[in-house]
């Protein structure tokens, strides 16, 4: 729209808190970060006004949805900007998860601390002692923290449950099921009370996004998981022949995962079928995936539109798109490998450590990576891995 492209990135900061806001444009500075997109981290670093950008990010949840990762990302941009972490810290107080804002924030600060902030440790400690979501600011350190660093607060975490006045449930992981072994007041919780609302993440990786009211209750939730019979093959394709139909998306999903070029077509007007749905982002990587599996001319038809659906919020699905452009433009790719290098999908990263074209910038790229402790241990051993691998070459003989 005329309107949204005349809105400038210090507008969008005075607008971020407001309700009434939108994505502004990939090309833009603040719509970039947004996305999470590496461009934006690389401008960053060059941009006086990225730190209040970055800031209205964290303050902000920008992510489509719960499975899109911004906490490692921001936490960098934070760390490698030397930017205060107060405003931080004050907002992981302050938030609340009506909309996954908590969440968003404990993921950045968690990093932060890993990253080196004394300040943000210590921060994410008092939240546990005092804060209102503690308990999933406290699974969230112990899965990701030393243990020294938080196992002390087992007398506080037992105290506010012996506080609540009401039953709790625990999962089993950490800290909880080591601290049962320790502790009566946690033993008793553990597995026992209600069990909590189920988070939109988890939802959302337990279904499938688009079953809809027509189709079967009783249906397995993700077909495309097991190879269908050939009879199930068949009717998947007559299903995805007629887009009213109530298997259609389980339709799509199946030839999508078995079949071949012929359902190049099919999955080309699923792609349309998707672009209907309003306010929806979701499942184009499915249907992206089998179309760089059955390869062909509708395949190749999709390149622009896979090139596009780079610049999506929805970064969950990002390395999808990248994958699919390595099977049919392999030779096109070195752009979007290098941006890659800075994305906030840790599954990005990593096909990008793998595949990019390296010069002795992107080495160095490299080389930032395998050392971060902030980074997924995934990424840290591939950058390794080709970092080796490069120096082997240098020195073998022509």
């Amino acid at each position: 729209m005329a309107c949204e492209l005349r809105v400038s990135d210090a507008d969008w900061v005075a607008m971020s808190l407001d309700d009434d806001w939108h994505y502004l444009p990939t090309r833009t500075r603040a719509g970039a970060l947004q996305r999470g997109l590496g461009r934006g981290a690389v401008r960053a670093g060059q941009d006086p006004a990225a730190p209040e950008l970055i800031q209205a990010c964290i303050r902000r949840d920008h992510r489509w949805l719960p499975l899109d990762d911004r906490g490692v990302y921001l936490a960098r941009l934070v760390r490698d900007l030397d930017l205060p972490v107060g405003p931080i810290v004050a907002r992981l107080f302050t938030a609340t998860d009506e909309t996954g804002e908590f969440t968003h924030v404990l993921r950045v600060a968690e990093a932060l601390a890993r990253a080196g902030s004394a300040t943000m440790v210590e921060s994410l400690r008092r939240y546990v002692e005092i804060g209102h979501h503690w308990r999933e600011a406290l699974t969230t350190i112990a899965t990701a923290w030393p243990a020294n660093w938080w196992d002390d607060l087992l007398p506080a975490a037992a105290d506010r449950l012996a506080s609540s006045g009401r039953p709790l449930h625990l999962p089993p992981g950490p800290p909880w099921g080591d601290w049962a072994t320790r502790d009566e007041r946690i033993r008793a919780a553990v597995g026992h009370g209600p069990q909590p609302r189920r988070g939109l993440g988890e939802l959302l990786s337990a279904a499938d996004l688009y079953d809809d009211e027509l189709a079967d209750p009783a249906a397995d939730a993700e077909p495309c998981l097991a190879a269908p019979a050939a009879d199930s093959l068949s009717a998947a394709r007559r299903a995805v022949a007629d887009p009213a139909s109530g298997a259609y998306w389980r339709g799509l999903c199946v030839i999508a995962e078995h079949g071949d070029e012929s359902d190049g077509p099919a999955l080309l007007a699923g792609l349309d079928w998707l672009d209907k749905r309003a306010d929806d982002m979701c499942g184009y990587d499915r249907l992206v995936d089998g179309l760089a599996r059955v390869g062909g001319d509708a395949a190749r038809q999709a390149l622009p539109r896979i090139r596009s659906l780079w610049f999506s919020p929805h970064s969950y699905e990002r390395a999808a798109y990248l994958r699919a452009r390595l099977a049919l433009e392999p030779d096109a790719c070195a752009g979007a490998l290098t941006e890659g290098l800075w994305d906030c999908e840790a599954d990005v990263r990593l096909i990008a450590v793998r595949r990019v074209p390296l010069d002795a910038k992107l080495e160095r790229r490299l080389e930032y990576l395998r050392d971060d402790p902030i980074e997924v241990p995934e990424v840290r051993a591939a950058a390794a891995e080709r970092l080796t691998l490069e120096s082997i070459y240098r020195v073998s003989p022509a």
